[in-house]
């Protein structure tokens, strides 16, 4: 055996039991960044304005997270979990999901039907142009968000 440091010994921090290793799905997410703050779920649960249970929840991944509560979880972590968009629909639901829009409240902001939305967010084909520039408007997205045809 080779020792390529004589007389220096190699430490590491000890892991904290639960901590993910990877960071595959947004309670993996919440988890380590509670963990690296040294915070409760109590504690962490009061910054994001909810229940500790709902926390344990999310963080192993017993629950969905109600879109309503995306905005604190996002200013919890301090930047957005959610995948980078790649269509013009994906773009659409992560801009929705990080403001904490319900489909349905999207399209009543945008004056549009809620299935206009849902098509939009799946990149459906041939929709009119109207509806599209009503919601990327109250999104505050381009006309070019994403890379989805229309």
């Amino acid at each position: 055996m080779r020792t390529f440091c004589a007389g220096r010994k190699l430490s590491f921090p000890k892991p904290k039991p639960g901590y993910p290793t990877s960071l595959q799905t947004i309670g993996d997410h919440l988890l380590k960044r509670r963990l690296d703050l040294g915070l409760t779920r109590k504690a962490a649960g009061e910054k994001m304005g909810l229940d500790p249970e709902s926390l344990e929840n999310w963080e192993r991944n017993r629950t969905r997270i109600a879109v309503r509560f995306y905005p604190a979880l996002i200013a919890f972590l301090g930047y957005n979990p959610l995948p980078e968009a790649r269509t013009r629909g994906e773009a659409v639901r992560r801009q929705r999901m990080t403001l904490g829009l319900s489909a349905e409240r999207l399209a009543m902001m945008a004056r549009v039907y809620p299935t206009t939305v849902c098509r939009l967010e799946t990149d459906r084909p041939r929709m009119a142009k109207h509806p599209i520039a009503a919601v990327l408007q109250v999104l505050g997205l381009s006309g070019e968000a994403g890379t989805g045809t229309g």
